[in-house]
């Protein structure tokens, strides 16, 4: 059993991504809340998306003529003409000749009744419980991220939608690689509820998009100019805004980030800011640098229940580079690699001004420590290397 708010936020995923059919079966929670039928062999993305479409059908009015003006109606073709459909929030409103404010708090409604529906299917004989804490357990898997790339590839994903929508998107330049470490299944989950709040909302003009970093934080802004003749400029009560980032708040949680939404009025434009804050990780970097992926994926497991995160890096030529990046707590190299050897590298360390006073181990089949030592290595260790060697190396440089 799952708690109901946990449900609650899974369900409006769901109905944000309904039509995005790979997200929907790589969705970290949704199969705990949806099971699938004993048996089933098909697509599950597919199953899914017609369980939502079915589940809005239960809320047409039974017979009675479609009424765009009757209460009894609204739940329905709010689902149906926002979800389905694709409807932004104001082609909607007007649609229902209603305003912004009272479309939000329909749409609140809306969304309680179909989250009441899919809770009986569900789970017909139990009582939601929205007290205790039964949520199933999300594991969170860090990893060295570039967040514009991500943002990129989730647009690209969502590329068809916003030119049906005519929103011109454009990618603002960033100043260098700006890498956060985060889970990157949650951290797209984030994204493409960003983006599909962005498609309901707006339709036509521009939306900007730039990644920049502070002191401790990564901001991804999206920006959208909207050119309008009408603005409904009533102050909107919180509980009828609560389900706009309902979804994306939730993922947000998981990654100890969040998001910030603020709206500017002018003469016939509307700007509308949304910045998504991701924390600059407090987990140590130890940066592997060695040809072969299996060694990296070794010392993945060796130091698997510490709090250091193992980026690897292959190409010695790219070692340097990402080293400032990342400023890692420790490197460990490899001597004998293609095109640049370790004691090369070693070298191009120590003589780098950013670089030099991180602690490097030696990591060879070559028995050679003196030699190590004397090029500015802090500890050699000899291949193949134990989980029991790495261990105690790493937790002598780091209380170093």
């Amino acid at each position: 059993m799952v708690t109901r708010l946990f449900f609650n936020e899974v369900i409006k995923d769901v109905l944000d991504n309904i039509y995005d059919i790979a997200s929907l079966e790589t969705h970290p929670a949704l199969f705990s809340v949806i099971k699938l039928p004993n048996g089933f062999t098909g697509s599950k993305g597919e199953y899914v998306r017609q369980f939502m479409i079915d589940a809005i059908e239960q809320l047409r009015p039974p017979r009675k003529e479609l009424s765009l003006t009757a209460p009894e109606w609204r739940p329905y073709i709010i689902l149906n003409k926002r979800y389905i459909e694709g409807l932004g929030s104001q082609e909607l409103a007007d649609l229902l000749a209603i305003s912004q404010r009272q479309m939000r708090r329909d749409h609140h409604k809306a969304l309680t009744a179909i989250t009441e529906i899919v809770w009986a299917i569900c789970y017909p004989n139990e009582k939601p419980d929205s007290d205790a804490d039964l949520n199933p357990i999300i594991e969170v898997h860090n990893e060295m991220i570039d967040p514009i790339e991500t943002t990129r590839g989730v647009y690209g994903m969502l590329k068809k939608q916003f030119d049906l929508k005519n929103i011109n998107v454009e990618f603002l330049q960033s100043e260098g690689f700006t890498p956060v470490i985060t889970d990157r299944v949650i951290l797209r989950q984030v994204l493409i509820s960003l983006f599909n709040d962005i498609l309901h909302n707006q339709s036509g003009d521009t939306l900007q998009i730039r990644c920049d970093s502070s002191l401790n934080q990564v901001l991804i802004e999206f920006t959208s100019i909207i050119n309008c003749n009408f603005i409904d400029c009533e102050p909107v009560p919180d509980e009828t805004i609560a389900d706009e980032f309902t979804a994306v708040n939730y993922w947000c949680e998981r990654i100890h980030s969040h998001v910030e939404e603020i709206c500017i009025n002018e003469k016939s434009t509307r700007i509308v800011k949304r910045t998504l804050w991701l924390p600059h990780s407090d987990q140590k970097i130890m940066l592997v640098i060695d040809d072969q992926e299996p060694v990296v994926n070794l010392f993945k497991r060796y130091l698997s229940q510490t709090d250091i995160l193992i980026v690897g890096v292959s190409h010695p030529e790219e070692a340097i580079p990402l080293a400032r990046h990342l400023r890692p707590a420790l490197i460990t190299l490899d001597v004998m690699m293609p095109q640049m050897d370790g004691w090369e590298l070693l070298q191009l360390i120590k003589l780098d001004e950013m670089l030099k006073s991180i602690p490097v181990i030696i990591c060879s089949a070559w028995d050679d420590p003196d030699l190590s030592r004397s090029l500015g290595a802090q500890i050699y260790l000899k291949k193949p290397v134990t989980q029991k060697m790495l261990l105690e190396a790493v937790n002598i440089l780091i209380a170093a």
